[in-house]
């Protein structure tokens, strides 16, 4: 396991750097765009260029890692980041917000495809696990603690887009400096939507529900949190978010290798609603520490179901298919995050912040209520794939958790379309 973590650790300490961009991005993308006096509709816009461009980035991964291998990808990828981040401060219309970070989208997802096909390629069955465990461990904790590296910052200023930018580019020298071998060029499989949806209608559903809940969350309650706690409550607010996931999504993981895994869905749906009425109910009447708990319950329930519904899926899916069906879901899942802000942003505008977490808790509601629904229209799986924690970045993180299926590898009897 040493060895091989050590193999890895490159690619490890790359998407670390990287999301400590990330998470001091989540922050200030949104306190500096409505400090220029812009609404929540033109946020939950730009919101959703991101996820737009993370769509666009996933489609056309394969293509361009054939073409020119992994490292130039991750490297020109890295740069295109730093530049559509540092544009953000040199302007201040919505079209070119909207597009700079559709060119990061695509830039971030094509960085996450080239790191984690090479560790889906490098790492062997028996270590999936720990390795997914150390990866996320890392990778959330980074975007839990990226706000805090501009938290004496006031919004309009420049440097924290640099320090994001320097981030970027830094989180190129051990990809660039590594010793290990490239990956053999990928292949690519089609999306099969429908042939997934018949497979497993719950994991796809639930994929849909996570980026509908959390795209717009994310993005517009750094703004919840400063407007009723002060600028440096967004930071907290944040990263109590993942300190949530993190903290709370192995654990329920590992349940759902015992019981019904949309049971376990189900509750982790409920408490994410649960959590988003509290915050609509009391907005603005909690006190600092009990908004934080909150939105600590919200993270832990609604970040953290995605790697379940994949899960779900690995059960069901047919042999040789794992990587078409990891691309479905993730592809499924970056769609709601373009629609979550999109109708949340207006809801904001409309009806302030409360509006929000009233989507939000009523999405998660009908994410609960589908997955009782499926519970009763179909028995779980019989034979089940052993949980890895999983988080929405690339299509080969499904291939790094669960293994890519061989040819001739057996099917259970619950591997049937429903």
């Amino acid at each position: 396991m040493t060895n091989l973590l050590r193999n890895v650790a490159a690619l490890i300490a790359a998407v670390t750097i990287l999301q400590l961009a990330g998470g001091l991005l989540g922050v200030r993308i949104p306190l500096a765009f409505t400090e220029d006096g812009h609404s929540r509709t033109a946020l939950g816009l730009v919101a959703a260029s991101y996820s737009a461009g993370f769509m666009m980035g996933a489609m056309i991964a394969t293509m361009l890692l054939a073409r020119v291998g992994h490292i130039r990808v991750y490297a020109a990828c890295a740069a295109i980041f730093s530049v559509a981040t540092l544009a953000l401060h040199f302007t201040t219309d919505v079209w070119s917000w909207g597009l700079a970070r559709m060119g990061a989208g695509i830039a971030v997802a094509l960085m996450f495809a080239a790191v984690e096909s090479w560790m889906s390629y490098s790492i062997g069955p028996r270590v999936r696990g720990e390795v997914m465990s150390v990866y996320m461990v890392l990778t959330k904790g980074a975007l839990a603690f990226g706000p805090f590296l501009a938290f004496s910052y006031a919004p309009a200023s420049a440097e924290p887009w640099m320090i994001a930018a320097a981030l970027a580019a830094l989180s190129m020298v051990p990809i660039c400096f590594t010793a290990a071998e490239q990956p053999d060029p990928p292949k690519a499989q089609p999306l099969a939507l429908v042939e997934q949806f018949a497979t497993a209608p719950a994991a796809v559903i639930g994929s849909f529900g996570a980026g509908l809940v959390n795209g717009g969350v994310l993005a517009l309650a750094p703004l919840y949190a400063a407007e009723h706690y002060g600028a440096g409550a967004a930071s907290e607010f944040y990263s109590a978010a993942f300190v949530g996931s993190l903290l709370l999504q192995w654990p329920a993981g590992r349940l759902s290798d015992r019981v019904d895994r949309r049971l376990v869905i189900a509750a982790l749906a409920a408490l994410a609603a649960t959590a988003s009425f509290a915050l609509a109910l009391w907005s603005g009447q909690l006190s600092n520490w009990s908004a934080v708990l909150l939105f600590f319950l919200w993270g832990a329930g609604a970040l953290s179901f995605y790697g379940i519904a994949v899960a779900h899926m690995a059960d069901r899916a047919e042999p040789g298919k794992l990587a078409q069906s990891a691309a479905g879901l993730l592809f499924v899942w970056a769609a709601g995050s373009v629609i979550g802000p999109l109708v949340m942003g207006p809801l904001v505008d409309w009806f302030d912040v409360p509006g929000m977490f009233w989507f939000s808790g009523a999405a998660a509601t009908f994410v609960c209520a589908v997955m009782f629904w499926r519970r009763n229209t179909r028995e779980q799986a019989v034979d089940k794939e052993e949980f890895s924690p999983q988080i929405g970045t690339s299509v080969a993180a499904g291939e790094i958790a669960y293994g890519e299926d061989k040819p001739d590898a057996p099917a259970s009897a619950e591997r049937a379309p429903s």
